[in-house]
């Protein structure tokens, strides 16, 4: 898949374009939808595509946005917005396929209303070990750990004590994740 690009050179356009579009972080890459029938300009479906497009999977394609997905693909979303991550990158194929298949049921279950993004983490590299020794969670172990990341509440985050991720269990966390802690 190509991409267009601005060349280095052009700053002014690349700083109308940021604003436009309000982008903080570089590099970024976003993606518009066709002009519409009637003119005017293209309507934006994604701007936070750059992890997508690094996983190599464009099966989603063209990528309107989603309130799922890996820690690693999140981009700004996890400063952004409240996330629910769950880590377990020990699990076997299995266990990981289960936990992907619960946080999507309870992204739908959700369905918006909390403006809550739902990711997992599920290898050792990438985000998952930064975010791990940010708030202190314990190493890796053969169960899940489940944390709910409020950045824009200035860094805040609590963790869940249930290791069994069931789609009642996380529902409950989010109803009540108990005692605030700061990154």
């Amino acid at each position: 898949m190509t991409f267009c690009a601005l060349p280095y050179e052009e700053r002014e356009a690349k700083n109308s374009i940021s604003k436009h579009f309000g982008i903080r972080g570089i590099p970024s890459l976003l993606i518009l939808g066709p002009v519409p029938a009637n003119g005017g300009e293209r309507p934006l479906i994604n701007k936070s595509l750059r992890g997508l497009i690094e996983s190599g999977d464009f099966s989603d394609f063209p990528f309107h946005p989603k309130s799922y997905g890996a820690l690693d693909q999140a981009g700004g979303d996890i400063n952004n917005a409240k996330c629910l991550v769950v880590f377990h990158e020990n699990g076997d194929d299995d266990e990981q396929k289960e936990l992907i298949d619960v946080m999507k049921a309870v992204s739908e279950k959700c369905n918006d209303k909390t403006g809550m993004k739902f990711l997992w983490a599920l290898n050792q590299n990438g985000l998952a070990p930064r975010v791990r020794a940010a708030a202190n969670l314990p190493k890796m172990s053969d169960k899940p750990t489940m944390i709910m990341l409020d950045l824009p509440d200035q860094g805040g985050y609590y963790v869940s004590k249930e290791a069994d991720i069931t789609i009642k269990n996380v529902m409950k966390f989010i109803e009540g994740p108990g005692d605030r802690q700061q990154l």
